[in-house]
């Protein structure tokens, strides 16, 4: 269980980490480093004292990390090659289970011939929601030797993983195994190993330092969130038209991603379950990093309360900001002109002329794209990209009181198409049909 608004904090921190230095050809080496390294302490920093001292641990062992992205590649490219003959939909069938690796383990080991409601029995002890239900038996019943392919390769990796870290001392085989369950963790410090280094080795010269300064960053993030997020509360308590808006693009969005989870309960706390596999990585036509499916429904940081009261608890995810960008602000008027005039007049009292978070680099590259020379994305954790791709164009439609919607052509989530940055985003082929 996590705080809600410190766990969409986590991600956007993770997604923002950049090489700001490379922008700015004047800037030396050395500045350089120390603008990279402290983007670094800045991802880790949100998470809770004991991820961060995990996280500190894992960094004495650089060569590990390697070892552990070695085997990543492999698991994943093994299970691409599964997979990729199949439609989308069933594609997410084999990540769905993927999730569960014990359960996966007894659907691949299970006699033949198993009924439905024994499968559906095995599943009691994780909550299944009606997409695990129906990827558990539909794997089992009709793509069972693909399945216990699948379960091999996670063996493999689990195995290879245990022997690598057997000969570490047990404090940081106990670190190691922590974050196997937090692949967003993991992918962070594989896909940056320099910058993970050099922390590594600031931390073995000075590690009260490190601890300190990793805690102060922890409390003016959370200071800084507090009082962002406030003022967009009160913005969109001002306009009851945008929340409605609000309210209805949330709806849409979960539903394309396929996943429809109940509300949190309270305003602090959701448990998001398992996570996607470390080794099998997450669903390659998401738009943006979603290593918790639980997430997805809560990305526009909207949900209903209490007796249907409509409450906001956290700026927009990466995931929304790119999908209401990137073409869906056509469908919500009131809501598309709040976050224009929240973009213009009350961002730059919190962020000036440096968007640090996904929201306000979303909105950034959409109302001024001259801005967009930086990146704030990243794909299965490669945030050192660039975003300046022809292929994507963000054009701020005329503010005007009318709104001629274009008929809707959403894609890649949920078996529709869509013509923005939210989806569409495939590797090595796009997807694919065959297999049925």
């Amino acid at each position: 269980m996590k705080p809600l608004h410190l766990f969409a904090t986590i991600l956007l921190s993770a997604a923002s980490l950049t090489g700001y230095g490379q922008d700015d050809q004047m800037v030396s080496n050395a500045q350089q480093n120390i603008v990279t390294d402290q983007s670094l302490l800045k991802a880790i920093a949100p998470y809770d004292d004991g991820v961060r001292n995990d996280i500190l641990v894992a960094t004495q062992y650089p060569d590990v990390l390697g070892k552990l992205a070695g085997i990543r590649e492999k698991s994943s490219t093994g299970f691409q090659q599964i997979i990729q003959n199949y439609p989308q939909k069933k594609q997410s069938w084999f990540y769905e289970v993927s999730r569960y690796p014990e359960l996966m383990h007894r659907l691949a080991t299970l006699p033949r011939k198993t009924s439905r409601e024994a499968i559906d029995g095995m599943l009691a002890n994780v909550n299944p929601t009606p997409e695990l239900k129906e990827a558990a038996w539909k794997l089992y019943n009709n793509h069972h030797n693909d399945l216990v392919k699948v379960d091999n390769l996670n063996e493999e990796a689990g195995n290879s993983f245990q022997s690598m870290i057997a000969l570490l001392n047990p404090d940081a085989q106990q670190a190691f195994r922590t974050l196997e369950e937090m692949p967003d963790v993991l992918s962070l410090l594989n896909d940056h190993s320099d910058l993970v280094t050099r922390l590594g080795e600031r931390f073995k010269d000075n590690p009260a330092d490190v601890r300190n300064d990793l805690a102060a960053i922890h409390d003016q993030v959370e200071a800084q969130n507090k009082e962002e997020l406030a003022s967009y509360q009160d913005e969109l308590k001002q306009n009851p038209q945008a929340m409605q808006e609000l309210s209805q693009a949330s709806q849409e969005y979960a539903s394309q991603g396929g996943y429809s989870y109940p509300a949190p309960t309270g305003d602090k706390v959701v448990n998001y379950g398992s996570p996607y596999s470390y080794w099998f990585g997450y669903p390659y036509w998401y738009g943006s990093p979603m290593w918790y499916p639980g997430l997805y429904g809560y990305g526009s940081g909207f949900y209903f309360g209490l007796g249907g009261y409509p409450m906001v608890y956290a700026m927009p995810s990466l995931g929304f900001s790119r999908w209401f960008f990137g073409g869906a602000y056509r469908y919500y008027p009131h809501l598309y002109r709040q976050y224009d005039h929240y973009y213009r007049t009350i961002a730059p009292r919190h962020y000036g002329y440096s968007p640090r978070t996904a929201f306000i680099g979303s909105a950034a590259r959409h109302f001024n794209p001259s801005v967009g020379t930086r990146s704030y994305l990243f794909d299965r954790g490669q945030a050192m990209r660039s975003a300046s791709r022809s292929s994507q164009s963000y054009r701020p439609v005329p503010r005007s009181n009318s709104y001629s919607a274009p008929s809707r052509s959403y894609g890649s989530f949920g078996g529709r198409t869509f013509n923005g940055g939210g989806g569409g985003f495939s590797r090595g082929g796009g997807f694919h049909g065959g297999r049925r």
